[in-house]
């Protein structure tokens, strides 16, 4: 008798709620930026930090740089960016 059998899997993977939203637009916002140090992430988070203060009213934009591109960023660094920025986005480049 043959035996059928299922080639797919299970995703087990858990998900998670989004986090809460604090702000409902840019306008005024400080804006913290994490250049992963991969090459061009730095042109790409500067031209992104203009763009956002030009075009969404961000007041301020604070671009950091991580060590390390295959490490999370270093506890001082996002210690600073919590007390300087309402909102970071990291970016990649390569």
């Amino acid at each position: 008798m043959p035996v059928l059998v299922d080639p797919t899997g299970e995703v087990t993977q858990a998900t998670k709620p989004l986090a809460p939203r604090t702000r409902r637009t840019l306008q005024g916002a400080r804006v913290g930026l994490v250049d992963n140090g991969k090459r061009n992430a730095d042109a790409f988070l500067r031209a992104l930090g203009e763009l956002l203060q030009a075009r969404f009213g961000a007041q301020e934009v604070h671009l950091r740089r991580k060590p390390n591109a295959s490490l999370p960023a270093p506890p001082e660094l996002v210690e600073d960016l919590l007390a300087r920025c309402d909102v970071v986005i990291a970016g990649v480049g390569d």
